[in-house]
């Protein structure tokens, strides 16, 4: 055996080297996709942004209850161009801001909860994907509790924020998001965040007593991170905010707010 390695050293250290090479190539290909598809998501979304989206009223990091002066709580601080977004993809159903922070989206919405998970209208393959809307909810914030996704980017986009909210500082600095669709802007007031599992009972759509739902919100309440003080009652409508987490196996983190219809 030594013999036959002696002999065939220069050999192996080639095909060794030859394989080194292969691993390299592959793993700076794998880097450079990576890179590139942030950098294509983030100007493909930058652009979106800049066409439909004016911040049209300076936002708050505070609570609705404690809003300052200067500031509406009844006014959102964004207006949406969606007649000028839905000719990009008429899949764009609303647009999701939560001020100074990276999320600053446009919301997609289709009859399957896999195909934006990798593209973004109106048809490109992207790891980054599409903020969207689960299929089982009506694509007008209609149901009771409509849950919307977004990956957990390496690079801080899509949902990747939803993480932050693990600390109560960075929610007592970021309480409020908000939501605009076609017909109606939103106000999210945030009740509550946690980590969770995929088929939580966080994903419920819809209720079949106030008191469920009221048991619901309570339970979000517990498990949450943060404290919120936001009142809840069995006559308005949530949203539930999702990506992946990796406290547990095959983890996600929830941000619970509640929908208030303003100007």
């Amino acid at each position: 055996m030594k013999a036959f390695f002696e002999k065939n050293l220069k050999k192996i250290l080639i095909v060794l080297c030859a394989i080194l090479v292969c691993v390299f190539g592959y793993s700076a290909y794998r880097i450079f996709s990576t890179l590139n598809g942030y950098r294509v998501a983030e100007q493909t979304y930058t652009e979106i942004t800049e066409q439909v989206v004016t911040v049209v009223a300076s936002p708050t990091p505070l609570p609705a209850a404690q809003i300052k002066p200067d500031v509406d709580p009844e006014v959102s601080p964004i207006t949406v161009d969606f007649e000028m977004l839905r000719n990009t993809s008429t899949d764009y159903v609303a647009y999701i801001y939560c001020p100074d922070t990276k999320i600053n989206y446009p919301v997609a919405y289709t009859d399957n909860n896999f195909y934006y998970i990798d593209h973004i209208p109106p048809d490109t393959v992207n790891a980054n994907g599409t903020i969207f809307i689960d299929c089982r909810n009506a694509s007008d914030f209609s149901d009771q509790n409509t849950c919307i996704y977004g990956h957990n980017m390496n690079d801080g986009s899509m949902f990747a924020t939803l993480r932050d909210y693990r600390t109560e500082g960075f929610y007592a600095e970021h309480p409020v998001m908000y939501i605009s669709t076609p017909e109606f802007n939103y106000r999210v007031d945030l009740i509550a965040g946690f980590v969770t599992e995929p088929t939580s009972f966080a994903y419920a759509g819809q209720f079949d007593s106030e008191e469920q739902f009221m048991a619901h919100i309570e339970l979000c309440r517990d498990l949450s991170t943060f404290e919120s003080d936001v009142e809840v009652t069995a006559e308005d409508r949530i949203v539930t905010l999702s990506t992946c987490t990796y406290e547990i196996d095959d983890g996600r983190y929830v941000v619970v707010g509640k929908l208030t219809q303003i100007h």
